[in-house]
């Protein structure tokens, strides 16, 4: 079991990879889940062994976008948790035509700030191939924490909206090197490469200098590739990037697929 502290503003990556995506960011004994892409049974076991299960208590489900690893336990979860999903209008639409016993949603945009319990959530456009998504800025008294795990580039928006977070969950997809010498076909290479694909360790490292601030405490490497990356590549090209900016004290962590990691925490 993992050290918590209710007394903080934490960030709990469950699980994040192209076999599910789970987030959460709690504080105060409540907690939003970014995402739900793991089975209701695959998340209770994680959210349990992250030590959150008899701490904190969730209010909501934010959906980034429709793809499987981000959507798989959805309902389940959101039925037997009793908790309302926010999703944006076209994201609800496509997941109402796969599953036509999906509940309510709570509908949102990018750029229109809502509210959650004590957090203040602001949605904002990414580019990614899935319709209409988006990553989130979650704000809690003086802190934010940015969530972005599946985007093509760090563009102007993206830019903007990730400048200033105390804690950052920021995609490192690939590496450029080991994708190429993949067996993937072309065509999906191209796709992971596209400026609606995934971010390499190179853009991450080059957005993370853009968007680093003096209260940057946290970096969490998200979406990590199994067949295209390495734990120790993706790590080396991010360190050597926070030691460019004279920032070697900012904690650098790494999320799992397959197990939650430690709490970031502020």
């Amino acid at each position: 079991m993992f050290e918590t502290d209710s007394a903080h503003l934490g960030v709990t990556v469950l699980g994040s990879g192209s076999s599910g995506n789970a987030t959460i960011v709690h504080c105060g004994g409540e907690g939003i889940l970014i995402d739900a892409g793991f089975s209701f049974r695959e998340f209770k076991r994680r959210f349990e062994e992250s030590g959150l299960a008899d701490t904190i208590r969730l209010r909501a489900i934010l959906v980034t976008h429709e793809h499987d690893d981000h959507v798989k336990g959805l309902r389940v979860c959101a039925d037997n948790l009793e908790l309302p999903v926010f999703t944006t209008r076209k994201c609800a639409d496509v997941l109402r035509r796969r599953d036509a016993k999906i509940g309510h949603f709570s509908l949102i945009a990018p750029g229109g700030m809502f509210t959650v319990g004590s957090f203040s959530i602001l949605p904002f456009s990414i580019p990614h191939d899935a319709v209409d998504p988006v990553a989130f800025v979650v704000r809690k008294d003086e802190y934010k924490v940015g969530v972005a795990t599946d985007l093509g580039n760090g563009n102007h928006v993206v830019q903007y909206e990730l400048q200033g977070c105390d804690t950052l969950v920021l995609e490192s997809n690939h590496d450029l090197n080991l994708l190429a010498a993949s067996s993937r076909p072309w065509p999906l290479k191209q796709r992971i490469m596209g400026p609606q694909g995934h971010l390499s360790n190179d853009a991450s490292s080059q957005l993370l200098s853009k968007i680093i601030a003096r209260n940057t405490r946290n970096v969490i490497l998200a979406h990590i590739s199994h067949e295209c990356n390495k734990a120790e590549i993706a790590e080396d090209c991010a360190r050597k990037c926070l030691c460019s900016c004279d920032r070697g004290d900012v904690a650098l962590s790494l999320a799992d697929q397959d197990t939650p990691i430690q709490t970031a925490w502020l």
